[in-house]
């Protein structure tokens, strides 16, 4: 599948747009089978799918990923699958789960935190409003858990957000993603502006939020006696990330996000990335010095006057491809969204 590149000439308004057909055209590469994005193309530009079915089979294809558990210190677990990662604190003082998987993994979840134990969830902490992370609220909040999360991505949960896909066939099609506004019941409860924090379990959960990063709602959550950070999507261990301009992403507050938690870890400390396996301090250096020198490629090339476009037939990113760019995002829509977000 082909990303249609965006036109320097683009006003603001649809430049947002096509860094949102990034996040969608990069995810469908990751989900579904190239063969079948081809096959399906001339099919599209004729009749494209619903945005429901689209959102749908999105939701279903990051379902199919097992959900593994990982131990992180005694009372700690990492569960990764279904929508990136979840760390659970259990103890006498109830459940307290970061992050919670899309919407279909709602029974493999709950049957991986009814195995730590009968302590009843107690809060739900969103690292920010991106689906993946955000679709199981809902059940954990009737449940009788409160749902903590920044003011912001309460606001993002409470509008309708486009995430248009692009399929280059015969005549072209573009299609909407239509995420509509979270139900009500999976809204945060309760929110913050700047840092929170709980004492539960034994253990001390240092909430703080960032300058607009990966979103304009990213936190991180500090386990603090076990030393382990939950980074949410600031942290996309071993290969690119995506970072969403349409919601007040840029790559510079990402870096300064990312020094932020490095100025925090030591060497034993564990780094919980949005996606990919669990990570530590050495992991998300390397993460930084990609970001600074994407960045720094990227701005040279706009400086010089080349839009996206040119930007990306330089291949500025030819040498860190191979390790990169295996994930969610290839080295042509990486340059892009750096583009956009600089």
């Amino acid at each position: 599948m082909d990303v249609d590149l965006l036109r320097m000439q683009a006003p603001r308004r649809e430049v947002l747009r096509g860094s949102v057909a990034l996040a969608g055209s990069a995810l469908l590469a990751h989900l579904f089978p190239a063969t079948l994005l081809h096959a399906s193309a001339a099919d599209y530009a004729q009749q494209p799918p619903s945005a429901a079915n689209l959102l749908a089979s999105m939701r279903a294809k990051f379902n199919a990923a097992p959900v593994q558990t990982q131990k992180l210190a005694r009372n700690i677990t990492m569960l990764s699958g279904p929508g990136g990662s979840v760390v659970v604190l259990n103890g006498p003082d109830g459940k307290f789960v970061v992050d919670t998987f899309v919407a279909p993994a709602w029974p493999r979840l709950k049957k991986a935190l009814d195995g730590l134990g009968n302590a009843p969830v107690k809060y739900v902490i969103d690292t920010h409003w991106h689906f993946d992370h955000t679709d199981n609220n809902a059940h954990l909040h009737a449940a009788g858990a409160t749902v903590l999360a920044h003011e912001n991505t309460k606001k993002r949960m409470t509008e309708p957000h486009d995430l248009p896909v692009l399929y280059r066939g015969p005549n072209g099609a573009l299609v909407d993603v239509h995420v509509p506004p979270s139900p009500v019941e999976a809204l945060p409860q309760q929110t913050f502006r700047a840092s929170y924090k709980l004492q539960a379990n034994g253990e001390t959960l240092a909430l703080q939020n960032f300058a607009p990063a990966h979103t304009d709602g990213d936190i991180y959550v500090h386990f603090e006696r076990a030393n382990v950070i939950q980074m949410g999507d600031l942290f996309f261990n071993g290969i690119y990330p995506y970072i969403d301009a349409g919601t007040g992403g840029t790559i510079t507050g990402t870096i300064a996000a990312v020094d932020k938690i490095l100025s925090l870890a030591g060497n034993d400390t564990k780094i919980v990335p949005g996606h990919g396996p669990l990570g530590n301090k050495a992991d998300l250096t390397k993460f930084r010095d990609m970001l600074v020198t994407s960045r720094d490629r990227v701005q040279k090339l706009k400086s010089a006057g080349k839009s996206a476009q040119e930007a990306v037939a330089e291949k500025p990113f030819a040498d860190l491809n191979p390790v990169w760019g295996k994930g969610l995002v290839n080295g042509d829509q990486w340059v892009q969204i750096v583009y956009l977000t600089l």
